[in-house]
C-alpha cells in the first residue's frame, strides 16, 4: 500500500538475509529470521498501531478456523477478523458437502490431482505436492486437534448401513469401504471414498473425511468453529466480527506488518509481528469480478454472500501474482427466487422437458451427469456451458408431477398462479410471454424452440413410442407436446470460485516476480491450487491445509523460526518449457563438427516452406543466403536478409533478436539453419 510505503522509514531490508542464504542451515534461517524481524520493527515504528498480534487472520470460515487454532497451538497471540456481524456467517464451509479430503498415499493423491489440471499448465508443482502431503495429516489434524469423534469420522458400521440415523448415505454403500486399520487406527473402520473421476488410477487414494459420518449438516463447520471458541480467551485468542480488512500495512521493503480492519465504524491499525493470514474467500458475490474473469453476465449464489474478493484486492494491492481466476466449482442449473439471495440445493429436475437458451434452441443432454457442474464435451470435463438466460421448457402433462424445484407447490400451481412459471396455451404464447419480460427479446423469434421441440419430440416416438437416444446423448421418452406449456428461468448455482492469489507449500502469497510476500499467507478457496478439475471436498480440504499451515508459519514467524520459500517459485508451464528447451539443446547440431561445405535447410515460416543455403568452413557458419521463402514482403521477407547476417555474427540462433512482427519467421529460419547442418551429418 504505497501510503504506508511513504509514511514508513526508507531503506529497510527485511527479508534480504533469507533470500541470500540459500540453504545454510537451519540456525542460519532462525538467525536470518530475527534480523528480518527486528529491521521489520524499525520500519513498523512509525505507525501509531491500535493493536498488536503476533498474527492476525481475516476471515472465519473453515480456513480462518484452522489457522487461528493452528497459531495459537504454536504459542502465537492470536486476531481473528470476521467480515459477517454475530450469527450471520454465510460462509461456504457451512453451506458446504462437509467432506474433507484426505488420503492414505500423498504420492498418489499427487498423481491423481496432477492429472485434473488438465491441459493447463498454470499451476505450482510444491505448492500442489503440500497440499497432497497436509491431506495426509488431515486425521490427525481434525481429530487429535480439532476434536473430532473419530467413532464418526471412521465409524466401526457403515453410515450407509443406518438409513435411520444416516438417512442421506443409504445409497452410499459403495462409497462407504471397510478398511483395515486406516488412519493409524487398531481397529477395522469404515472410510469413505469420493473420487469424482474414477478413471484415474491414482483417483483410489481420494479419500475423505467428514466430522458426523454423513454430509449437508454443517458439522465440519461447527467442529472448526467448536475449536475456536473452546480456545477464545481474549488474550491468547480474540475474534471480533462485523470486522472486516480494509487494506494491508507494508513496510519499505514490501513485507507486511500489519493491516488495517474497520470496527464499530472506526478504522484500526493492527500490528502483526508473525504475519496476516487471508482467509476471506472467493468472489461469487462480487458481479463485476463474476462478469470479468468467468464471462458470466451473472450467477446465483448457493452461500458465501460475503465474498466479495476482498481479499484479493487486498494482496492484489501490495503486489501479488492472481491466478486460475477463470476456474470455479460449477456451473449446475437451478432456480434462483427472485426475493432470495441464494438458490436451494436442489436443481431445476429435466426428467420432463428440455431446456432453451436465449433464443429458444436447445443446447445440452438435460440429463447429463455433471462432476461438480462439469459435463464431458468432446472428451473434455469443462464447466457446463451457460447460454443465458436459459429455461426449462415442459408442457401440462408432466407440470403437476412433482415441484419443478426444492421449495416449490407439490403440483406447481402458486408458482404457476404467482407467474413465477412462465404460461401459455401454445408454443407462440408462451415464447411472447417470455419475450414480454425482457430477458430474451428474440426468444422463439426465427422458430428456434419450435425446431427443438419437433425434434426432440420426434426421438420420444420412435420405436413404436419407446423413445431413442438423440445427438445430445439424452434418451428421450417424455415429450413435450400437450398445452398449456410452461417455462422456468433457470441460471448458473455457483458453488465458489477457486482464484486469487498464487499461494506456495507453505501458504504464502506469491507476488509477480514469483517471490513470497513476507508476512502474508493464505488459505481455502482463494488462491486455490486448482487450475481446472475439481474433486469435491478438495476446497475443504484446502482450508484445514493451507488454513494451519498459514498459522502455523505465521506464528513461528513471530518467533523467528520460520524459513519459507528463498527461490522463486516455478510454474508447471516454466518447468515444461525449459525442459523442451534443454531437449531441444541436446539435440542441435554442433557446428564445429560439420564438415567444410555448402547445405540447403528447409523450415516453416509464417507463409509456408523456406529454404536456406548455409555454408560452413573451419567450424563456423561462413555464410547463409535465404534460396527461397513465402514470407510477408513488408514484414518477414525483410526480416531474413538480417536474420542471414546475424547467424554469421553470431554462430546462435537463440542468440538472434527477433525483429517486429517476424517472430514465425524467426523461427522458421532457426528450423532452416538446424536442418541444414543436420543434413551434413547424415
Amino acid at each position: 500500500m504505497e501510503l504506508n510505503r511513504r509514511d514508513l522509514i526508507k531503506g529497510v531490508v527485511a527479508g534480504s538475509a533469507v533470500a541470500a542464504m540459500g540453504v545454510a542451515g537451519t540456525a542460519m534461517a532462525a538467525e536470518s529470521a530475527k534480523k528480518d524481524a527486528a529491521a521489520s520493527s524499525k520500519a513498523s515504528d512509525a505507525v501509531a498501531w491500535d493493536a498488536e498480534y503476533d498474527v492476525v487472520v481475516l476471515g472465519l470460515g473453515g480456513a480462518g478456523a484452522n489457522a487461528a487454532v493452528a497459531a495459537y497451538e504454536e504459542g502465537a497471540k492470536t486476531l481473528v477478523c470476521e467480515k459477517a456481524p454475530e450469527g450471520q456467517e454465510p460462509c461456504n464451509t457451512k453451506a458446504s458437502g462437509q467432506f474433507v479430503i484426505a488420503t492414505d498415499d500423498a504420492d498418489q493423491l499427487y498423481g491423481y490431482f496432477s492429472k485434473l489440471m488438465g491441459k493447463f499448465n498454470n499451476w505450482d508443482e510444491d505448492a500442489l505436492r503440500g497440499m497432497c502431503e497436509g491431506a495426509a495429516g488431515n486425521w490427525d489434524w481434525m481429530v487429535n486437534t480439532l476434536g473430532g469423534d473419530p467413532e464418526l469420522i471412521c465409524p466401526e458400521v457403515s453410515p450407509a448401513d443406518q438409513p435411520d440415523k444416516f438417512p442421506m448415505e443409504k445409497n452410499q454403500k459403495d462409497a462407504w469401504v471397510l478398511t483395515e486399520k486406516p488412519w493409524g487406527l487398531d481397529r477395522d473402520g469404515y472410510v469413505y471414498h469420493w473420487n469424482e473421476f474414477p478413471e484415474i488410477p491414482e483417483s483410489q487414494h481420494c479419500l475423505c473425511l467428514t466430522a458426523s459420518g454423513t454430509r449437508f449438516d454443517a458439522s465440519y463447520y461447527n467442529l472448526c468453529m467448536s475449536a475456536v471458541n473452546a480456545r477464545v480467551d481474549g488474550d491468547r485468542l480474540t475474534v471480533w466480527k462485523g470486522c472486516p480488512g480494509k487494506r494491508l500495512v507494508t513496510d519499505g521493503d514490501g513485507a507486511v506488518i500489519g493491516v488495517v480492519v474497520e470496527k464499530d465504524g472506526k478504522e484500526l491499525k493492527v500490528k502483526a509481528n508473525g504475519g496476516v493470514c487471508l482467509c476471506t474467500g472467493g468472489f461469487e458475490a462480487n458481479p463485476d469480478m463474476i462478469s470479468g474473469f468467468t464471462q458470466l453476465p451473472y450467477t446465483y449464489l448457493q452461500a458465501g454472500t460475503m465474498n466479495t474478493g476482498d481479499g484479493i484486492r487486498m494482496a492484489q494491492q501490495v503486489g501479488a501474482e492472481l491466478w486460475h481466476m477463470s476456474n470455479v466449482s460449477g456451473y449446475m442449473w437451478t432456480y434462483q427466487h427472485p426475493g432470495l439471495t441464494t438458490t436451494r440445493f436442489g436443481g431445476a429436475s429435466a426428467k420432463n422437458g428440455i431446456y432453451a437458451g436465449l433464443n429458444g434452441a436447445r443446447f445440452q443432454n438435460e440429463q447429463t451427469a455433471t462432476r461438480h457442474g462439469r459435463i464431458n464435451i468432446g472428451g473434455r470435463w469443462i464447466s457446463t456451458p451457460m447460454p443465458l438466460p436459459a429455461y426449462l421448457i415442459l408442457d401440462s402433462a408432466h407440470i403437476a408431477d412433482g415441484p419443478l424445484t426444492s421449495g416449490f407447490s407439490d403440483d406447481n400451481s402458486a408458482e404457476i398462479e404467482s407467474g413465477e412459471i412462465i404460461s401459455g396455451d401454445t408454443i407462440e404464447e408462451l415464447s411472447a410471454n417470455i419475450r414480454a419480460i425482457g430477458d430474451a427479446p428474440d426468444f422463439n423469434a426465427n422458430g428456434e424452440l419450435d425446431a427443438a421441440l419437433e425434434k426432440y419430440n420426434r426421438h420420444c416416438h420412435a420405436n413404436d413410442g419407446q423413445g431413442e437416444e438423440d445427438d445430445w446423448g439424452r434418451m428421450c421418452t417424455v415429450p413435450v407436446e400437450t398445452g398449456p406449456f410452461y417455462a422456468l428461468k433457470i441460471g448458473p448455482t455457483l458453488f465458489n470460485t477457486q482464484g486469487g492469489p498464487r499461494r506456495n507449500q507453505f501458504a504464502q502469497v506469491i507476488d509477480t516476480e514469483g517471490m513470497p510476500i513476507e508476512g502474508l499467507f493464505e488459505g481455502g478457496e482463494m488462491g486455490s491450487v486448482f487450475a481446472d478439475m475439481y474433486n469435491g471436498g478438495g476446497n475443504l480440504s484446502e482450508t484445514m491445509v493451507f488454513g494451519r499451515y498459514a498459522g502455523q508459519n505465521a506464528a513461528k514467524r513471530a518467533k523467528g523460526e520460520f524459513k519459507g520459500a528463498t527461490e522463486k517459485a516455478v510454474m508447471h508451464s516454466e518447468k515444461l518449457a525449459a525442459a523442451a528447451a534443454a531437449q531441444a539443446k541436446s539435440e542441435q547440431v554442433d557446428v564445429a563438427s560439420v564438415p567444410d561445405g555448402t547445405y540447403e535447410g528447409h523450415g516453416q515460416g509464417f507463409g509456408g516452406e523456406m529454404v536456406l543455403s548455409v555454408t560452413v568452413a573451419g567450424g563456423k557458419i561462413t555464410a547463409c543466403e535465404v534460396v527461397s521463402d513465402a514470407e510477408t514482403p513488408t514484414i518477414g521477407e525483410l526480416a531474413l536478409p538480417t536474420y542471414c547476417e546475424d547467424i554469421v555474427a553470431k554462430q546462435d540462433p537463440e542468440a538472434i533478436d527477433v525483429a517486429s512482427g517476424a517472430s514465425n519467421t524467426l523461427r522458421g529460419f532457426k528450423a532452416a539453419i538446424e536442418d541444414a547442418l543436420k543434413s551434413a551429418t547424415k
